[in-house]
């Protein structure tokens, strides 16, 4: 056989590959879930922002409630890591779930008959914040637990792609409840939607009930788990780009509200097309990367994702024009859809399933960087406006990523 006859058959194979994950009813349920919650996750950011802005018209408390959306991330990531070796995976997942739509539920009674306050809207995003976490160590490690390591790669693209059409998808519906009909409508929305996500988890048929008998304490495998990080330079390499990106970074959105009402004066529905605009060139991107990208270049897509975004950032911080605006938050999608997608990825060629789900777990802490990020934005934007804390974050953000780069040259 020729080597371009090779390449052909290896190519159909992949194909092949991607194609039986859809047909996998078991990768579709938690596939779905993901994309429906993902869906909730966006929309109330969008919603919660727009309302406490028009309530407080402080950027600050903008920025703190994503700060407390978030906030769990950083306390609970290394826990939930562990928790998730240890327990019923699916039965976690469910009843976080569960607990998700009650709370929406309860939120949309109190927004309905006007008593609903600002701590209350807190308190729901903390709640929310406690299920991201769980959504990203707990229900990853099951999608890669059905897909398999031949289809890691694309299962964990097909995923990125589908939460990146959710951060599209989700502001977009955020906006125009919100205008229509107001905070009630997207709690609402968000009942409707946690419950459904819980319906498909329960109809899972994978258990991952029957976890190996654990002796050592959940402090020890914690140690484990830091120690194995520091052993493998990639590793420890993708958890310092996620913690740049999510400080330096990805606190912007926590500002879309603010940009949107004070410098472009848009209304609610547009400033959802504006938090929307990363998500669709995300979505794009990472289906490029789902059907492409091969794991030789899983590195590089990784870090050339990330510079992307940076740049593309700071440029929408200098934009005072909607379309523009629009515009470099498309391309810097494209960006976030290398970054989303490898991030995972790396994580999972790179570690042995024994101690997987503690590096999820703290990759899952460095993602919650992120909160300590939107509260220096919001300080920075109370004292020089939010475009500048938006051009000074990315400006340091660009600074330590090509330090890192210098230091671990396996990235490159």
């Amino acid at each position: 056989m020729s080597a371009e006859s090779a390449a052909q058959s290896a190519n159909a194979a992949g194909w092949r590959e991607r194609l039986s994950l859809l047909s996998d009813s078991n990768f579709r349920k938690v596939w779905l879930a993901g994309a429906i919650y993902g869906t909730v996750r966006w929309l109330d950011m969008l919603a919660v922002g727009v309302f406490t802005y028009e309530v407080t018209g402080s950027p600050m408390l903008v920025a703190m409630m994503v700060f407390l959306r978030l906030l769990p991330l950083i306390l609970m990531g290394s826990i939930i890591g562990v928790v998730a070796e240890r327990f019923n995976r699916r039965r976690l997942l469910l009843g976080g779930l569960v607990f998700l739509s009650i709370v929406c539920a309860i939120l949309f009674l109190l927004a309905l008959t006007g008593y609903i306050t600002l701590w209350q809207v807190g308190v729901g995003a903390v709640v929310n914040g406690f299920l991201f976490s769980a959504d990203f160590a707990i229900r990853r490690m099951l999608l890669g637990e059905v897909a398999g390591m031949r289809r890691l790669g694309a299962a964990m693209g097909l995923d990125s792609a589908t939460n990146n059409a959710t951060r599209m998808v989700g502001p977009l519906l955020g906006g125009v409840v919100y205008q229509a009909v107001g905070l009630e409508g997207t709690y609402l929305v968000g009942f409707v939607l946690s419950a459904l996500a819980a319906f498909l988890i329960s109809r899972l048929s994978v258990d991952s009930s029957a976890p190996p008998i654990r002796t050592s304490s959940l402090l020890a495998d914690i140690i484990e788990g830091l120690r194995y990080i520091r052993s493998n330079r990639v590793v420890m390499a993708v958890l310092i780009i996620t913690v740049l990106m999510n400080f330096f970074a990805f606190p912007f959105l926590g500002m879309i509200p603010v940009i949107g009402k004070d410098i472009l004066h848009l209304e609610p529905s547009l400033i959802g097309v504006l938090a929307a605009a990363d998500g669709c060139g995300a979505l794009f991107g990472a289906i490029v990367v789902t059907v492409f990208a091969q794991s030789v270049y899983y590195r590089r897509i990784f870090v050339i994702g990330s510079a992307i975004v940076l740049v593309a950032v700071f440029v929408f911080s200098l934009s005072g024009v909607f379309g523009l605006s629009v515009s470099v938050l498309l391309i810097g999608g494209l960006g976030l859809a290398g970054f989303g997608t490898m991030q995972s990825t790396l994580i999972f060629v790179e570690t042995p399933a024994s101690i997987r789900g503690r590096v999820l777990g703290i990759l899952t802490m460095c993602i919650g960087t992120m909160p300590i990020g939107m509260l220096v934005v919001g300080l920075i934007a109370d004292w020089i406006g939010a475009a500048r804390a938006i051009s000074v974050m990315t400006l340091c953000g660009m600074a330590v990523l090509t330090a890192v780069l210098v230091h671990w040259r396996e990235m490159r």
